[in-house]
């Protein structure tokens, strides 16, 4: 980033009066000085402006540590007289635009997290619900031997519960089962078998129902809610 500093004069007062503490017959004068800084984003004077003693014939510094009595009353007297600064700390244009800038930010992330929050679409939640008697699910299930992870006896199609109980949920298959996947409104929706599996939920997701017998040997996969 580009920045500036000067050192700007900001008034000066003759000091023939003093005795130069290191060239006794040279005369002096009192300088107060003010630094300046500019940025890309601001601009800015130093509050308070700095008190320097130059000889006038050599043109140079002296050291404060060799000032007397008489020069730092002199310059604690002249100290009032100074102008002010015309401001510690102005923005520039871009320093707008950037203030700016971060005030839009930061609102917006207020906005955005007091705002509130849009309702989840019902599609979304329909296999998270807790299934009850009479509900109708779609999907699949995979019927295993015990100790066995590879399916022996799989189908897709239309599922009925008939009871929840504790968790423990009682599921119709249809007598009407696919081996291979098709669309639900082709499935038959109404002809289920009269008993169920009982099985258990082992995730719900709002893409997947997916339910588990306690011998793990019939599982269902549900991603439909009639």
């Amino acid at each position: 980033m580009f920045i500036s500093v000067r050192q700007l004069e900001e008034a000066a007062f003759a000091a023939d009066h003093l005795v130069n503490p290191v060239n006794g017959n040279n005369p002096m004068v009192l300088v107060y000085y003010r630094n300046y800084t500019a940025t890309a984003f601001f601009t800015g004077y130093t509050k308070k402006a700095g008190a320097v003693y130059l000889d006038s014939t050599t043109n140079k510094r002296i050291s404060k540590s060799k000032w007397t009595n008489e020069m730092k009353a002199f310059a604690l007297e002249k100290e009032k007289l100074v102008p002010a600064a015309p401001h510690t700390m102005k923005p520039t244009i871009f320093g707008y635009i950037m203030m700016l800038a971060v005030v839009g930010f930061f609102g917006y992330m207020a906005y955005d997290s007091l705002k509130p929050a849009k309702p989840i679409p019902a599609e979304y939640t329909v296999l998270l619900k807790e299934p009850k008697a009479g509900d109708m699910y779609y999907g699949r299930y995979e019927q295993m031997e015990p100790g066995e992870r590879v399916a022996r006896k799989a189908g897709f199609g239309w599922f009925k519960v008939l009871n929840n109980q504790n968790g423990n949920i009682e599921v119709a298959l249809n007598k009407h089962m696919s081996s291979n996947h098709k669309p639900s409104k082709d499935m038959d929706q109404v002809d289920f078998e009269e008993s169920g599996k009982l099985v258990r939920i082992q995730s719900q997701e709002s893409y997947e129902l997916k339910l588990r017998s306690e011998d793990k040997t019939l599982e269902f996969y549900f991603t439909e809610k009639k």
